[in-house]
């Protein structure tokens, strides 16, 4: 009978805590689900600053140089986003800059590549309005 008292007052003590583990669980979600939305819109910051740098075509040199530069940054930053909507569009950008990178684009034809990579960098803060609503 002892034993069978003991078994109860037991029960009564973790029942409880029980139900709070699974509160604690759902708590948990709940913060994970926040932290997956920070970074979310943490990666938006970065990629729709870095996708709307725009090379000064007047000094090719120079433009080549930052380009690479952005280029590689954008390109680390597509590796870290989650969305593959961002990744793609930052993907785009990228391979923008590379044009200028590599000498593709001149003064003479930058007008043309200016208006595309306007679009693609308006791209890349589309996915991020729909990443972050």
């Amino acid at each position: 009978m002892r034993a069978g008292r003991q078994l109860m007052v037991l029960a009564a003590l973790v029942l409880p805590v029980l139900a709070g583990c699974g509160e604690l669980q759902e708590g948990q979600e709940r913060l994970g689900q926040a932290q997956r939305g920070l970074d979310k819109a943490g990666a938006c910051m970065d990629a729709v600053d870095a996708a709307g740098y725009t090379p000064n075509l007047a000094d090719l040199d120079r433009a080549q140089d930052d380009a690479r530069a952005k280029a590689d940054e954008i390109s680390a930053l597509a590796q870290r986003v989650g969305d593959a909507d961002l990744q793609d569009r930052l993907l785009d950008v990228q391979a923008s800059l590379d044009q200028v990178a590599t000498g593709q684009i001149t003064l003479q034809n930058g007008l043309n590549w200016s208006q595309q990579h306007l679009e693609k960098t308006a791209a890349v803060a589309d996915a991020c309005a729909d990443i972050t609503g």
